[in-house]
């Protein structure tokens, strides 16, 4: 587990867990309340999302 937002979007920097990493131009961590009690979570990004942000 992390400590803190920083401590887990660090650790997916240069995750290779999954066939994303080949392609991927960015991380997509995502947006929203970093305090909230309940997180949805999505699927993964699209292109457009990889190549914005």
């Amino acid at each position: 587990m992390y400590d803190n937002w920083e401590e887990l979007e660090k650790s997916i920097e240069n995750c290779n867990k999954c066939k994303l990493y080949k392609t991927r131009q960015n991380i997509v961590f995502g947006v929203g309340n970093k305090q909230a009690k309940i997180m949805f979570i999505g699927e993964g990004p699209g292109a457009d999302e990889d190549r914005l942000r």
